[in-house]
């Protein structure tokens, strides 16, 4: 508590003169409470203070005979600091506020270093080189070699020519199995159709729905209608040179699907070449045969086969 005195004369005694100013200068002097109290009660006669119960006076202390002069600070005369300003006090909501600023910028702190880091490891990762981990080999064992021995003295057997045969197809057979029902001769006729010839350039041989086909000897294939509608059905001609002469045999109304031949194949003597059918302008299941001279000039196929098989 700061009071001002005005310096004059008591009972307590005169400031010195060291003081620094002239005794008409005010003065701050700063005094214990204690001290202040003393002062004040030590005159009763003065009316500004305060009347006091005898109990009150009573309880105050016997006045202080130190000189005030003693307890009295010395006026500095040089410049004074001045005062720390004294700030508001802070309600709950600006404590809140306050604490919420504090908590965010740590957080950002946290994250930026976080993001830092992350950063940091995602170039190591990049750019660092990696090195492999050396790993040992087992050691290369060559394998064992295998060893034969021969004797010197190996017996060979004895090869002799009479000792080995061959089975070749003969140069020429039948279509099919000669003890085959004929059902039609070659020659004129009466046509048994609708579209039939009434002269017959073939032999028809009945051996029975599917019976295989073969080519009667090697050849080139000339002629083929499959599955295009001819008067001999699914059928196919083949070249042979037979003791010089040129000789077209020809196979007629076999199954569809069943002749797989095109113009220019080659075939060998008994390759099956189809199955017996009744395609074409025909009364029932039988293989046409037909042979031709030349080429082009149909013959009686079994005097011609009679003639060259016996």
């Amino acid at each position: 508590m700061v009071r001002t005195f005005r310096q004059r004369r008591n009972n307590v005694g005169q400031f010195p003169a060291t003081v620094g100013e002239p005794p008409s200068a005010l003065e701050v002097v700063r005094l214990p409470v204690r001290a202040r109290a003393s002062a004040c009660r030590s005159d009763p006669e003065d009316p500004r203070l305060p009347k006091h119960s005898s109990r009150a006076s009573a309880r105050v202390r016997p006045p202080v005979s130190e000189p005030v002069a003693a307890r009295v600070r010395p006026y500095v005369t040089g410049p004074v600091a001045p005062a720390t300003p004294s700030l508001p006090a802070l309600n709950g909501r600006s404590v809140r506020n306050l604490r919420h600023v504090r908590t965010v910028r740590a957080v950002r702190r946290n994250v930026a270093i976080v993001a830092v880091g992350f950063a940091a490891l995602l170039v190591g990762g990049v750019a660092l080189p990696a090195y492999a981990q050396a790993t040992a080999l087992p050691a290369y064992v060559a394998p064992k070699l295998q060893s034969l021995a021969v004797s010197a003295a190996l017996p060979l057997p004895v090869i002799s020519r009479d000792t080995y045969s061959v089975t070749v197809p003969p140069p020429l057979q039948w279509p099919v199995d000669p003890g085959s029902p004929i059902s039609d001769g070659f020659g004129p006729r009466i046509a048994p159709c609708a579209g039939c010839s009434s002269y017959h350039e073939g032999v028809d041989f009945d051996p029975g729905y599917g019976a295989t086909v073969h080519a009667i000897a090697a050849g080139v294939v000339v002629e083929t209608n499959n599955p295009g509608y001819s008067a001999l059905g699914i059928h196919v001609a083949i070249e042979h040179v037979i003791d010089g002469q040129t000789i077209v045999s020809a196979y007629g109304h076999m199954q569809v699907g069943s002749m797989k031949l095109k113009v220019g194949d080659i075939v060998h003597a008994g390759q099956p070449i189809g199955l017996v059918g009744s395609t074409g302008a025909s009364t029932g299941a039988h293989l046409h045969f037909e042979i031709r001279q030349g080429g082009t000039t149909p013959i009686d196929p079994l005097v011609w086969m009679h003639a060259h098989l016996g």
